[in-house]
């Protein structure tokens, strides 16, 4: 576990991953679908895993409170927004609050990096008020679930990994979400996927992307090469969308995709528990 925390103190200390993925395609439809839903929500929300704290700067429904792992990526929402309350905790231990203290709870990209995902919904669980909702987003996947990642481009910003150059990074299909869920106790009130988009606009730019991967692992072995090739897919990849976007192919092309590469569910706690 101290690898664990030791990794996400690294990664939040030198790693600006909102700066990086809320630039790419992926990055900017998981904003928009998210705050979608948070800005019909009314009452106090806590953001787990809340990172530089995009999504509690645009909250107006009430008093939100903002909790990570990483010290270093509070102490940024800290300088930009001193008046939020921020809490270090681990999303898999959520003991720093008393039980039904939150009407909402985010919880977006947490699941898919922790041992323990069962433990963070039994948190959330214990924290919603009767009648609270969570949102939850994961990637989704197809055919087998990922877990141990290769940490890819954080090596340019000098993060090793939790075991050798991999760490945790699983994924859920939105059935298993909401199993999981109900299992706790939770009553589902919508699942699915969505970024269908990312889906064919990454079609184009792939065959570029992995050919200059094969061809720099083969030779020079680059991170720094990995790292500008990375840039100019999702470029492309914003780039393709774009195009299509403008004339006017999106819903058209959305109707041929059977889900997105992300997942969703919005869980509710009953209002009486036993």
């Amino acid at each position: 576990m101290d690898a664990y925390r030791t990794f996400y103190e690294t990664v939040g200390a030198h790693y600006p991953e909102e700066e990086i993925v809320y630039r790419t395609l992926s990055g900017r439809l998981r904003r928009a679908f998210i705050f979608n839903i948070i800005k019909h929500w009314e009452g106090r929300l806590l953001d787990i895993g809340c990172n530089g704290g995009v999504y509690l700067k645009e909250y107006r429904g009430g008093e939100k409170v903002g909790l990570d792992i990483s010290w270093h990526v509070l102490a940024r929402v800290r300088r930009q927004d001193p008046k939020i309350p921020l809490v270090v905790a681990d999303a898999q231990g959520l003991k720093c609050f008393r039980d039904c203290t939150f009407d909402f709870i985010l919880c977006s990209e947490v699941l898919e990096h922790v041992h323990s995902p069962e433990s963070v919904l039994k948190g959330i669980f214990a924290l919603l008020k009767p009648g609270g909702q969570a949102l939850i987003t994961t990637p989704n996947y197809h055919r087998v679930r990922p877990f141990w990642t290769e940490i890819g481009v954080l090596k340019k910003f000098g993060v090793p990994g939790i075991k050798g150059n991999f760490y945790i990074h699983t994924a859920f299909r939105p059935e298993e979400l909401a199993r999981m869920g109900e299992e706790i106790g939770f009553s589902c009130v919508s699942k699915g996927t969505f970024e269908k988009e990312v889906r064919y606009a990454r079609k184009c730019p792939a065959l570029l992307f992995l050919v200059f991967q094969f061809f720099n692992r083969r030779t020079f072995r680059s991170v720094h090469l990995d790292w500008i090739n990375q840039k100019i897919y999702e470029n492309l990849t914003l780039l393709v969308y774009t195009f299509f976007k403008a004339l006017g192919l999106v819903p058209l092309l959305n109707q041929w995709v059977s889900e997105g590469v992300r997942t969703y569910v919005i869980f509710q706690k009953p209002m009486e528990t036993q």
